[in-house]
């Protein structure tokens, strides 16, 4: 319950006078309580989503499915069966992604493959956080978050890879290291793995561990753009496209699920926009999540609202 995607709820709630009742603080399983009501959370996802109505939200292969079916623009995704297959969808869109088909984070997630050798070393590396795994077409645009709480957008951020900055004589092992000692004193879930695929990033990026870049350059370490795999994160509300607020919101509005992170890739030359994930478990996480917290405990509790 110390994780930073819990407390900035319950910190806000409170503030209202609102009780707080932990079932299990490591899940993390708790209960809001209020002047007689209480509502059951887990991170931003509470009991008034439907079971089926979640697990068709956050099964990855699912949810792809059902935006197809509703016209939204999906990348072209299968299931891992065996590898001739997985080479055969590689082979079609010459680099995919492969990722666990339930998990958030980042966590098992493989941006970028290319070869057959990056493909299984991609899949042992998603099976280590569950059997089910998605092959995915890469496609390339600015990573962007829209959240809905009560149905209504209330924030955009955009999301960028791992950065980090030479200082001229350190390797890029030593700059991550040294990143992630000052981040781990106040969040540290936001760090960049020292782990097999961000050596593999870093290849498929022109570096390697024991690279040393000049002092002053910014240097991307790794493909993939989460807060929790190190990435930057902007506040972006008040900027992002009108058209893909929309598009999001019609996306809302086919899933039926009132608090909900929309997850776009956007190519900014063409403005085309896919829609690659939904988070209806959302963690609410700096640098919006004081803005998004402030929403969803006005839509539990409307009586609290200030």
């Amino acid at each position: 319950m110390n994780s930073v995607y819990t407390t900035t709820i319950t910190e806000e709630a409170r503030r209202r006078g609102i009780g707080i009742r932990v079932i299990d603080p490591v899940t993390p399983i708790f209960i809001l309580r209020y002047k007689g009501r209480q509502v059951r959370c887990y991170n931003a996802l509470t009991d008034r989503v439907g079971a089926v109505t979640f697990h068709l939200t956050q099964n990855k292969r699912l949810a792809n499915v059902f935006l197809e079916s509703c016209g939204f623009p999906v990348p072209a995704q299968e299931s891992f069966t065996d590898l001739g297959a997985a080479q055969k969808f590689l082979e079609r869109h010459r680099r995919i992604v492969v990722k666990p088909c339930t998990q958030w984070g980042g966590r098992g997630v493989s941006v970028g493959v290319r070869t057959f050798g990056e493909l299984e070393r991609a899949i042992r590396f998603a099976r280590r956080y569950e059997q089910d795994i998605i092959l995915e077409q890469c496609v390339k645009g600015v990573d962007y978050r829209l959240i809905f709480v009560d149905f209504r957008f209330v924030a955009a951020i955009r999301r960028r890879p791992a950065r980090v900055t030479g200082n001229g004589w350190g390797s890029i092992r030593s700059l991550i290291r040294a990143r992630n000692r000052i981040e781990r004193k106040t969040d540290p879930s936001h760090v960049i793995p020292i782990d097999a695929e961000t050596g593999r990033n870093l290849e498929v990026l022109g570096y390697s561990w024991d690279t040393v870049p000049p002092a002053g350059r910014s240097i991307p370490v790794r493909l993939t753009s989460n807060y929790q795999t190190g990435g930057d994160v902007d506040v972006i509300t008040d900027l992002v496209s009108r058209d893909l607020v929309r598009l999001a919101q019609r996306a809302v509005k086919a899933l039926g699920v009132p608090v909900i992170g929309i997850d776009f890739l956007v190519d900014e030359k063409t403005g085309h926009a896919w829609l690659i994930e939904l988070s209806p478990d959302l963690a609410i996480s700096p640098p919006e999540g004081g803005e998004v917290a402030r929403h969803f405990i006005n839509y539990l509790f409307p009586e609290t609202k200030r």
